[in-house]
């Protein structure tokens, strides 16, 4: 049986935010994604990260198509932003709703 506790971990979240998400309609692969983007970046107090296909796959379960479709929904909303470099790809919440 599952017993999470807030000592082992937590993410801060402000209000305003949670509730902005409470008013827009994410669908799965998506929500899975942003759910992924949100805990790397603020459950590790940073504003933005770099986050692999991998490590998107390891996160949801999805396959790569599932994420770089996710992906493209979520920016194509405005709803994250994508910086690419040769090397990395940097995601972060955009927090201008």
């Amino acid at each position: 049986m599952a017993n999470p506790q807030k000592e082992n971990g937590y993410t801060v979240l402000a209000n305003e935010i949670l509730d902005a998400l409470c008013r827009t309609r994410i669908s799965g692969e998506a929500r899975q994604v942003f759910d992924v983007i949100l805990r790397k970046t603020y459950g590790y107090h940073k504003k933005e990260d770099r986050i692999s296909l991998s490590q998107f796959r390891l996160s949801t379960g999805l396959d790569q198509k599932g994420v770089c479709r996710a992906i493209k929904k979520l920016v194509s909303h405005n709803l994250i932003f994508r910086k690419t470099t040769k090397s990395e790809t940097i995601y972060s919440i955009n927090k201008n709703y």
